[in-house]
């Protein structure tokens, strides 16, 4: 890219051009140009020279766009051999901020309306291109301030922070504290491609200027909304000709910017199908970013994701019918139970009966095997109701709903608790039917179990990417761990994605580096007088990350160094107040992946179908999980919660998988243009087992190999062949059947912990 690209936004001319004649430009002839892969990268010009019956009508294109079905010409504009002094130039301009838009309900045409002037021949030239820059960053934030009292910001970022200090000490001084509610046709044209566009007029006999500017005023006035197109009669006559023969833009047009349906309703006379995103009332919450707000870019994501249109589902009452006669047919009431409630999920059927003081709870426990058979669905489960003297039970629906993502991400639930939380995430639609969301500033850290095909990977990435889309990229940090290469490979690109590691050895080293980063973190917290993250953000004017890791399969990385359970228990134990959260998911449950002591230090966890009872015990403490049914059903341990589990229904982001990457895909380029301060990037560092030999014996003054092999958790055949080296090294000496150290007290203080 040149830098004058780079200065003037979009090119101003093009060095070589095509130049066509063309019967009609109309809607088509729009559309046309606005799905052309190149509009970005060369001038295109609409022109309509019209005098009395006649007209010509030409388009240009760049040199590398052929548009094959239109006749080429060499038609040129020379204003040399007219009398300057008898032409009148104009041309329209945006006269308000480049993000307020004109009403794009109403149509114009220009080209129609010039060849209403019959005693004069007028031309009329358009150009346009698409601005392929950062334009629409610039655009939110002028909007967000705007939203915040300042009638018309600046579009320079910094003469802008300068107004609205100026803005912010007058309202103080006046007590006003002005906050504009969102409008949905600014947040529209933001999201809309931005065109630059010119329109300019030349008059060929001046002594008609005055009908040409009331024809044209009456006209445009229509399109005046938040923003009004003005009619500007140029002074300067001989540098605008110029430009119209070059056909090039004025390097002072950078925004006049245009939506693609603004274009059209000032050059065309219909309604046309816009590519652009229909928005729905938006939604006032936090911010993706501190200067994009989600109200536009939340609705936008909203579009690239499929929802249910109806979430109101039918109860079918016949199930609680059918377990009164199972229960009458393995002998355990004479007489139906009473119905208590009847609740219904996307996945299960929840029936509380009311159950006679003849009858315990325990007896129907010890049949269940029994109802199931009678029943003839396995799925079929029960607990304790919630009520004095009921019990509930499960009955999996013949047809699942599906919960999608998107359903869950707009619900006004969900944005009411991410209003109030720092790190939100979704968790899926409980057997009553209402949502679950989790925080994991409240959870401290997760483990996610689940055998292959239970919906365990398809959770860990909705908690992934509900975090991106609630969080700004300047305040949290995500660090992925994925052996397969595959499960998070779609996260790479995302501004808040810091890392994603398939290496285990990496991985160890990142973990090692976060515990590392919560010991500097306490430190500076014991400086400033704080306790946690939250009251050094509270009072910082720089404020501090929190950083998310996610490790997707526990058992590769627990197999690689067993200094890995001793990493996640030592940020399990301590990083929540630092700021650092885990993310832990496993298919492979057993004691020695998921060990006590991990376990001890996860209360918080969310199992999916499970192989046996066992790994249900491992992951839950108790068996249950074993009965799930698979494709997102999963059980909840919370700490705290009233419930011992909680069941629910996960959801998902597409049923299609090439949909989900296009949705992936699609959001990626709307972070694509978003610069992150990587100050606070962790440094993954991978210490060489000589390196860590020599830290180790320094902090220690051990020099036996069965002992360095234990605190190396290393072979002791390895680590004799790295105490080898450091004898050639002179580091250690050998003196009979034991090692020295050879070193002096400096060496040593070189690689001993600073807290030694």
């Amino acid at each position: 890219m040149s830098i004058t690209r780079i200065i003037n936004k979009t090119p101003i001319q093009n060095k070589n051009q095509n130049i066509y004649e063309v019967e009609e430009i109309n809607s088509h002839t729009l559309r046309k140009i606005f799905d052309t892969r190149f509009n970005g990268e060369g001038v295109y010009c609409m022109e309509s020279y019209a005098a009395n019956d006649y007209i010509e009508k030409y388009l240009v294109t760049p040199s590398f766009d052929k548009f094959y079905e239109y006749s080429p010409t060499n038609k040129e504009w020379d204003f040399q051999g007219e009398s300057i002094k008898d032409l009148s130039v104009y041309e329209l301009v945006l006269s308000n901020p480049l993000f307020m838009p004109l009403d794009t309900k109403q149509f114009v045409n220009l080209f129609e309306v010039v060849q209403q002037m019959k005693h004069t021949p007028i031309l009329i030239q358009i150009l346009f291109c698409k601005r392929l820059d950062n334009w629409r960053e610039e655009a939110i934030g002028m909007y967000e301030d705007w939203r915040s009292g300042n009638d018309d910001p600046f579009s320079n970022k910094t003469l802008r922070g300068l107004q609205n200090k100026a803005l912010n000490v007058l309202n103080r001084m006046g007590g006003f504290n002005l906050k504009r509610n969102s409008i949905k046709e600014m947040e529209e044209k933001i999201l809309s491609h931005g065109y630059r566009m010119e329109c300019r007029f030349v008059v060929y006999e001046n002594k008609y200027e005055k009908q040409f500017e009331e024809l044209i005023k009456k006209e445009i006035v229509k399109l005046n909304l938040f923003n009004e197109l003005k009619l500007i009669k140029v002074q300067n006559k001989k540098v605008l000709l110029k430009e119209i023969e070059n056909r090039s833009f004025q390097v002072t047009s950078q925004n006049q910017l245009y939506s693609e349906q603004e274009i059209f309703s000032l050059l065309s006379d219909k309604q046309i199908e816009m590519k652009s995103v229909e928005l729905n009332q938006p939604v006032k919450t936090s911010s993706i970013t501190k200067q994009m707000n989600e109200s536009i870019q939340l609705q936008y994501l909203y579009k690239l994701m499929p929802t249910s249109e109806n979430r109101k589902r039918e109860v079918d009452e016949t199930k609680a019918e059918l377990v009164n006669n199972a229960l009458k047919r393995v002998g355990i009431v004479k007489k139906a139970l009473k119905v208590n409630d009847i609740k219904q999920g996307a996945t299960i059927q929840k029936i509380q009966f009311v159950i006679p003081p003849e009858i315990n709870y325990t007896t129907i426990k010890k049949k269940l095997e029994d109802i199931q058979g009678a029943m003839g669905d396995k799925g079929i489960t029960i607990d304790i109701g919630d009520k004095p003297d009921t019990i509930n039970v499960y009955v999996p629906l013949d047809n699942r709903d599906v919960v999608y993502f998107r359903t869950i991400l707009e619900s006004e639930e969900f944005q009411r608790f991410r209003e109030k939380h720092t790190l939100p995430f979704i968790v899926g639609e409980n057997v009553d039917g209402d949502y679950l969301f989790g925080d994991l500033t409240e959870l401290r850290h997760i483990l996610i179990a689940g055998t292959t095909g239970s919906g365990k990977s398809v959770f860990m990435n909705l908690i992934i990417l509900c975090l991106i889309l609630s969080v700004p990229a300047d305040e949290m940090m995500l660090y992925l761990i994925d052996p397969k290469l595959v499960e998070l490979a779609q996260f790479n690109g995302f501004p808040h994605v810091r890392s994603i590691i398939a290496d285990m050895k990496r991985a160890q080293s990142l973990l090692s580096s976060l515990c590392d980063e919560m010991d500097k973190r306490y430190e500076v917290f014991s400086k400033v007088g704080v306790r946690d993250i939250q009251g050094f953000n509270e009072t910082q004017e720089k404020k501090m990350k929190y950083i998310v890791c996610a490790i997707d399969e526990l058992a590769d990385l627990m197999t690689t160094n067993k200094e890995v359970e001793d990493y996640i228990v030592r940020l399990c134990q301590k990083a929540r107040a630092a700021g650092i959260h885990l993310i832990i998911a496993t298919q492979r449950p057993s004691v020695d992946v998921v060990t006590g002591l991990i376990k001890a230090n996860l209360p918080n966890r969310f199992s999916f179908s499970m192989t046996s009872q066992v790994d249900s015990k491992t992951v839950l403490d108790k068996g249950g999980a074993e009965k799930l049914l698979g494709k997102g059903d999963g059980l909840a341990k919370i700490e705290g919660s009233k419930m011992e589990f909680e069941r629910f229904q996960s959801a998902i982001l597409s049923l299609d998988v090439k949909e989900e990457m296009r949705i992936y895909d699609g959001l990626k380029e709307l972070f694509k243009d978003l610069k992150v301060d990587d100050g606070e990037l962790i440094e993954v560092k991978e210490e060489e087992p000589i390196d860590k030999l020599k830290r180790i014996i320094a902090n220690t003054n051990e020099t036996r190999v069965s002992e360095l092999g234990r605190l190396m958790v290393m072979g002791n055949n390895k680590v004799h062949e790295l105490i080898k080296e450091l004898v050639e090294e002179g580091w250690l000496t050998k003196e009979g059947n034991r090692y020295v150290i050879n070193v002096d007290q400096e060496e040593l203080d070189k690689w001993r912990d600073e807290d030694e």
